[in-house]
């Protein structure tokens, strides 16, 4: 009887490291299944802003909120070509010196086109307040902006968005990752059956 207890003890020893590694294992598996969650999430979140845009012509936010991507050099070292840029509408009011906007040009080289750059003054004419802008890298302001033009105010830079786009836009990675994506989806096609 005492050495059947001796093995039961043994046994329930060996088996303690083997319930840390599956609890371990089930704990890794919650985990991927909240950050699977959370990017899925973002990834609606951010399409929904981009479809918005797109339907609209840049002219409607969702939740007030615009990606863009920049497109010269004239906010250069802030901004890279390329950089995707988070844009949140905001009360002319609350624009300040020194924010970074995106507008929509109405006159000069700037016509109908939409253009981020640093706010260097303010002014009041004829009771409307009236942006002076200008590039960081660019040696000449921009025409004078009225508040209608402004769809809002840079609120940050899109480091993974970035990333992704930069990718994307190379073709042999594109073509690398669309062969990734496959392999994974017919791994997992196959693990179900």
């Amino acid at each position: 009887m005492g050495s059947q207890s001796k093995e039961k003890k043994m046994e329930t020893e060996q088996n303690i490291p083997q319930k840390k590694k599956i609890n371990l294992i089930k704990l890794i598996k919650k985990i991927w299944q909240v950050i699977e969650k959370i990017l899925m999430i973002a990834i609606i979140f951010i399409s929904l802003i981009i479809v918005t845009q797109r339907l609209s012509n840049n002219e409607k936010a969702f939740l007030g909120l615009r990606l863009f991507r920049v497109q010269t050099g004239s906010m250069i070292p802030k901004y890279q070509i390329g950089d995707v840029i988070l844009v949140k509408e905001e009360n002319i009011d609350k624009i300040k010196v020194g924010d970074d906007v995106t507008y929509y040009g109405t006159a000069g080289s700037m016509k109908g086109k939409l253009v981020t750059h640093q706010v260097i003054d303010i002014e009041e004419k004829e009771g409307q307040k009236v942006f002076h802008t200008k590039g960081i890298a660019n040696n000449t302001e921009d025409p004078v902006i009225q508040g209608s033009q402004i769809n809002g105010i840079v609120q940050s830079k899109m480091y993974i968005l970035t990333l992704i786009c930069s990718l994307l836009t190379n073709q042999y990675i594109l073509y690398c990752g669309i062969l990734l994506i496959t392999i994974y989806v017919f791994l997992l096609f196959v693990r179900e059956k």
